[in-house]
């Protein structure tokens, strides 16, 4: 499983400090990890802010951090728009648009998954308004946001969907959002680049719990 959260600002000091803010207010007070450090922390748990490409930084927290709070915790205090995705189990993805605090659009591609009415019509997406949004041309994002049902992704006989011929992952492959982020003009971070946080469990507990209200 994977979250990642895309914020239109390029940088990413700032969105390492609002995420040390963050993490400040919950009781957690904790260092960015110098290089020199690397490799001395339980890196599954610390928190990457990269900058990804120009004017885009992406945060990568641990996976039990739900990239649609904490997109909104941080378009909320930085007043910007972001692109917040999850992969789970490779199959099942799910996208969300987010401005200034505010869910704009919402998408899963595999709406049957955990059965019927986990998901309704309003997470089938809106690929105009997101183009729109991240200036992106919407006949290169739209293709993405084909829903695709159980017995669809069952079929034995039928060819995988891509959204685009020349794409390496299919509908039904997770990690197809790198290919939309791409053409939405985000990259998926190097996860040996960029800012880390090192939350430790305990500090990623607190982040993922802080930012649900628990």
């Amino acid at each position: 499983m994977e979250t990642a959260v895309a914020l239109r600002t390029g940088d990413a000091d700032e969105v390492a400090d609002v995420l040390l803010s963050i993490l400040r207010g919950l009781g957690r007070r904790v260092d960015p990890v110098a290089d020199a450090d690397r490799g001395r922390t339980d890196e599954r748990y610390d928190v990457s802010v990269t900058r990804s490409a120009p004017g885009w930084v992406v945060v990568r927290p641990h996976y039990v951090v739900p990239s649609d709070k904490l997109a909104v915790e941080l378009t909320r205090r930085l007043q910007v728009l972001a692109s917040a995705v999850v992969i789970y189990e490779d199959v099942f993805w799910s996208h969300w648009l987010v401005d200034g605090g505010e869910v704009l659009d919402r998408h899963v591609n595999l709406p049957g998954y955990f059965g019927p009415g986990e998901f309704d019509d309003s997470w089938q997406g809106d690929p105009e308004l997101v183009a729109q949004a991240v200036g992106a041309d919407p006949a290169e994002i739209g293709p993405y946001f084909r829903q695709v049902s159980v017995r669809r992704a069952r079929s034995r006989l039928l060819p995988p969907i891509r959204a685009h011929r020349s794409d390496s992952h299919t509908l039904l492959d997770g990690w197809v959002v790198t290919e939309m982020w791409r053409r939405m003009g985000i990259r998926w971070p190097d996860p040996s680049a960029g800012i880390r946080l090192p939350l430790g469990d305990e500090g990623t507990t607190l982040l993922s719990e802080g930012i649900r209200g628990y």
